[in-house]
């Protein structure tokens, strides 16, 4: 190119020489002015998508802290509000579902039966709510700033960790008043809230796409978690499905081990249910990689769309 400027090298930005099927990374002199070329035609495998996220570490976390910064900023109660909601639940069901309808708690009270179900189930709905607006939410910097897509999702949810936190100190501090049977097994939380956290990313991949391209859904979405609730062993014990079906529950609703799980953790003091826990896992699973498979396939458009 002599005689028409300095010659011009390309590299990708996106995953270098550490994956040569995304494209090749040459080695600018100070002298050669570089230009970023993305090759949008090559879908990532969704090992080399998540090998590029973890590069990208620094970006989620900021995306999770100032989704908290924000989300509690200017709100007059902060993280008071994570406190409360599951109070506010708790107070309707045990008005209706306790007196009313009267379900029995399992062995414990119906206020340590409720609570300890509301908690882990306010941040599923808390993660796929956030996680499922995140990339319309920053459509700004999808238009002008490359990083995974999935970074912001990702962020989102684990924005939604110091509710649980919060959420789960409630239920351990309330149990001289709620009656709750707090054991060993304890030890099992860290195990159930990981199992947790894969529901609100397999849920809000998807969704988030999708929201994208439809933003029908950002309505509908209120509505399908209210539904979603009730489809939970929140409000009832999962003794209310015959036992020849929770199998099948569990694996339709990938919500219902990790639930149960800490219901039988914080409220009654026994061990989770291993087969209803290790079916919600697998479903949970099988749904991230079908959500993450079919996210990469719709994000090549995303920052023409959004």
């Amino acid at each position: 190119m002599s005689g028409k400027g300095p010659e011009v090298r390309r590299e990708s930005l996106l995953l270098g020489h550490r994956y040569p099927d995304r494209g090749q990374m040459t080695t600018p002199t100070p002298q050669t002015p570089i230009e970023s070329v993305f090759d949008g035609k090559k879908r990532p495998t969704l090992l080399a998508a998540w090998r590029e996220l973890v590069l990208y570490k620094e970006v989620v976390w900021s995306f999770a802290v100032r989704g908290v910064r924000v989300r509690y900023k200017q709100a007059a109660l902060g993280v008071g509000w994570a406190v409360l909601q599951p109070l506010a639940f708790l107070t309707i069901f045990i008005l209706f579902f306790g007196r009313v309808v009267k379900v029995s708690g399992g062995g414990t009270s119906y206020a340590a039966f409720a609570l300890s179900a509301l908690v882990p189930w306010q941040f599923i709905a808390s993660g796929i709510s956030f996680g499922a607006n995140a990339l319309v939410n920053d459509a700004d910097l999808l238009r002008k700033v490359y990083f995974p897509r999935e970074a912001p999702i990702f962020g989102a949810v684990l924005s939604v960790i110091p509710d649980l936190g919060i959420g789960l100190i409630l239920v351990l501090l309330a149990t001289p008043f709620t009656g709750a049977h707090l054991t060993w097994t304890l030890v099992f939380v860290p195990l159930l809230c990981v199992v947790l956290a894969i529901i609100p990313l397999a849920a809000s991949l998807p969704l988030g796409a999708m929201n994208v391209y439809y933003r029908d859904f950002r309505y509908l979405l209120p509505f399908a978690l209210q539904l979603g609730l009730f489809a939970s062993p929140v409000a009832y014990p999962v003794t209310r499905v015959a036992p020849n079906l929770r199998p099948w529950y569990a694996l339709i609703n990938p919500a219902v081990g990790p639930l149960e799980g800490f219901r039988r953790v914080l409220a009654v003091g026994t061990t989770p249910d291993w087969g209803l826990l290790g079916i919600s896992t697998a479903s949970a699973l099988v749904l991230l990689l079908i959500g993450y498979k079919w996210f990469k396939s719709l994000e090549r458009e995303f920052a023409d769309v959004v």
